[in-house]
């Protein structure tokens, strides 16, 4: 699966305002044992997947860095990560927007309607729902 043009293919169809620094790829951190008998006593069920923690594993593009002698203390960027397509063609798209010390992460949660085709410019992508992981 090419995921750099799936990306693309969302930020064409649902992002096209915004002007990413970063594209890249994500992988979800697994659920930590401790993770587990929390929810098991809470809920009384299994907890199988975690959607909040993940790790950056790939670089699609980057924008290049300005040589600023100065840029100050602050951070400024504009991040979109997608993660792997899940067997029922379920994916994830990750926003995370700083400027200064303000931002927010933001989990967009996508569905493929043609999965068993291979080509992403042939997909029919619909946007399930939106969920803020974190607000700075």
């Amino acid at each position: 699966m090419d995921y750099k043009k799936l990306l693309d293919q969302v930020i064409e169809k649902y992002f096209e305002k915004s002007k990413f620094d970063l594209k890249g790829k994500l992988e979800w951190d697994p659920v930590t044992e401790r993770e587990k008998t929390r929810y098991f006593n809470k809920t009384g069920k299994d907890l199988k997947t975690q959607r909040r923690r993940f790790k950056k594993v790939q670089v699609f593009w980057e924008k290049p860095k300005e040589n600023k002698e100065s840029s100050g203390p602050f951070l400024f960027y504009h991040h979109i990560l997608i993660s792997q397509i899940e067997k029922n063609g379920v994916f994830y798209c990750v926003k995370d927007y700083c400027w200064a010390r303000m931002g927010q992460k933001i989990r967009y949660k996508f569905e493929i309607r043609n999965p068993e085709d291979n080509n992403p410019k042939s997909f029919k992508i619909k946007l399930l729902d939106e969920y803020m992981m974190m607000i700075r």
